[in-house]
């Protein structure tokens, strides 16, 4: 009897439920500590069971991937100065690894191409386009952007005030310029977010053609 109740039991599970289950155990423990074997144990089923929904390890880490970008990215507008579009992309992504930090470290080392990402991709380059950046540089600027986001979080490294406030500890008057810097409190993530979009939104400015050329990095 109690074996038919698990095999139901195992029957019923999702996809999602074992991509909510495997984004929670990351959260909670770290991806380090992400295995089958450890699924398994956080959903109460055998192992076994995992791979009618994910084909390996490589795989579930893959899916972790898709599943936080789908709940983090909205469709971009589809009016709207494209400076605006282009932040709302980046606090959008930085918003699903800060509620997903165990995510992180996966969005450095693991491709996330899926029709839905590949369909947000091409709007962003499209509306990009129409501002008047060439396709490729429209490209260059989100992938950009992604990789800015990404790696203000691997610096923080799910614990967005330890440094700052390591830094301000150590600094005194053997470090005066350092200390001024730091008068108004640590550096958080979210300023360190805006003053990288701030300026590299004044950078992709420059690759706007004034005369109508089509500039394009390599």
């Amino acid at each position: 009897m109690g074996r038919s109740r698990v095999q139901g039991k195992h029957a019923g599970l999702t996809r999602e439920q074992v991509l909510e289950a495997a984004v929670r155990l990351a959260d909670r423990d770290g991806v380090e500590a992400l295995s089958m074997r450890k699924l398994a144990r956080e959903l109460d089923v055998e192992a076994m069971t995992l791979y009618h929904h994910v084909q390996n390890k490589q795989g579930l880490e893959d899916a972790i991937v898709e599943h936080v970008l789908a709940e983090s990215l909205g469709w971009p507008p589809e009016s709207g100065a494209w400076q605006e579009v282009v932040a709302g992309y980046a606090h959008d992504l930085h918003r699903g690894l800060a509620r997903h930090p165990g995510a992180v470290l996966l969005f450095a080392t693991r491709p996330a191409i899926t029709p839905r990402s590949l369909a947000i991709l091409e709007t962003l380059v499209r509306l990009l386009r129409e501002a008047g950046f060439p396709a490729r540089t429209a490209l260059h600027l989100v992938y950009a952007v992604a990789g800015a986001v990404v790696g203000l979080h691997l610096g923080y490294a799910g614990d967005q005030n330890r440094e700052p406030a390591a830094v301000a500890d150590l600094a005194g008057e053997d470090l005066p310029v350092l200390a001024d810097a730091l008068a108004d409190g640590p550096v958080t993530m979210e300023s360190r977010l805006d003053f990288t979009l701030t300026a590299l939104i004044a950078g992709f400015e420059t690759l706007l053609p004034a005369d109508g050329r089509r500039l394009s990095p390599r």
